[in-house]
C-alpha cells in the first residue's frame, strides 16, 4: 500500500500514539512495575515498553523506530537486545517513513520479521456522524477509574493488574475515557488521548455479549465530538490489516466514522534463533 499521505502529515498520527503510551507508562506506579514486570525503554528517538508478566504484543513493542533518528547498529542491537529471549515477544511497527529507506531490510538482517501488520487511519476536525444505538454512551468520572480500568482490562483479555494500571490516567490530563452501558451496566470501553491539536484513539472493546450494538461506533463519535471541542485537528486509530481471514468490524468503524486510512504499519518479531 502507497501511503496517500506526506511524511509531515504521517509523523504526528505516530507521535500523538507513542506520546499516549508514554503518558500510561509515566502513570504506573511501583506496584504496577512490580505486578506486570513493567519496563519503559528509550533510545535513538524511539520509546519501548516491555512487560515482562504479559504476552500480548500490544504491551511489548516500540514506536517511532527510524522516525526521529535513522535506524543505525545501535539502534538495532538495542532491539535485538529487547526482543532476544522473549518468550512473550516484541513488536518493532515500523512507519514506512522510517528512516533510512531500507530500515526494512536492515531489521530483516538483524533477525526480525514480519508476520503481521497495522492499517493507520487518520481524520480531520468534521463533526461526527451521529451513531444509532440502544445502548447509553458517557464519559468516565473520576471515582469511576478503577471500574473502567477492571473492565478495559477484562475486555482485552487481560490480567486485573492491568486493569489498576490502566485506570491510572482516567482523569489524567490530556485524557479521556469512555463507556458504553446497557442501561447501567458499562459493556465497552474506549479512551482518547490528545495534545495540542493532535488526538489518539485507542484502547477500544465490547463485551462479546453486546457486539454488533454500535457501540464502538458510539464510542468513537462521542471521542471525536470530546476531541474537536478541545481544539484538536487530527485525529488516529489503528486496527487490523484489511485481510480477508481478520474480522472487519474496526475498519468498517472507522470508514463510518469518517477516518480515512493512511498507510499500513508492519509489524516485526524477532525470528533468529
Amino acid at each position: 500500500m502507497t501511503p496517500p499521505i506526506t511524511r509531515d502529515e504521517g509523523l504526528p498520527l505516530e507521535t500523538i500514539e507513542a506520546a499516549a503510551w508514554r503518558s500510561l507508562a509515566a502513570h504506573a506506579t511501583p506496584e504496577d512495575h512490580a505486578a506486570l514486570g513493567l519496563a519503559t525503554h528509550r533510545f535513538d528517538g524511539a520509546f519501548a515498553l516491555t512487560t515482562a508478566r504479559a504476552e500480548s504484543l500490544h504491551w511489548n513493542r516500540a514506536w517511532g523506530v527510524g522516525l526521529h533518528e535513522a535506524v543505525h547498529e545501535g539502534t538495532l542491537a538495542t532491539l535485538s537486545a529487547l526482543a532476544r529471549g522473549r518468550e512473550t515477544g516484541f513488536a518493532v511497527p515500523l512507519c514506512p517513513f522510517a528512516l533510512p529507506a531500507d530500515a526494512d531490510r536492515m531489521l530483516e538482517a538483524a533477525g526480525f520479521g514480519t508476520f503481521f501488520h497495522h492499517l493507520k487511519w487518520t481524520r480531520d476536525d468534521r463533526p461526527a456522524e451521529p451513531v444509532t444505538t440502544g445502548l447509553r454512551v458517557r464519559t468516565v468520572a473520576p471515582d469511576e477509574a478503577a471500574a473502567w480500568g477492571a473492565l478495559a482490562a477484562r475486555l482485552l483479555g487481560e490480567s486485573p493488574a492491568h486493569g489498576a494500571w490502566l485506570a491510572r490516567s482516567v482523569a489524567r490530563p490530556g485524557w479521556s475515557h469512555h463507556w458504553a452501558c446497557d442501561g447501567d451496566t458499562p459493556v465497552a470501553v474506549g479512551a482518547l488521548y490528545h495534545e495540542g491539536a493532535h488526538a489518539w484513539l485507542g484502547l477500544a472493546a465490547t463485551d462479546a455479549a453486546h457486539r454488533r450494538r454500535g457501540a464502538q461506533g458510539a464510542l468513537l463519535a462521542q471521542r471525536i465530538e470530546h476531541a474537536r471541542a478541545h481544539g484538536v485537528h487530527t485525529m488516529t486509530l489503528e486496527t487490523g490489516p484489511d485481510w480477508a481471514d481478520v474480522p472487519g468490524e474496526a475498519l468498517r468503524n472507522a470508514r463510518r466514522a469518517g477516518f480515512r486510512a493512511a498507510y499500513e504499519r508492519p509489524v516485526w518479531l524477532w525470528t533468529a534463533v
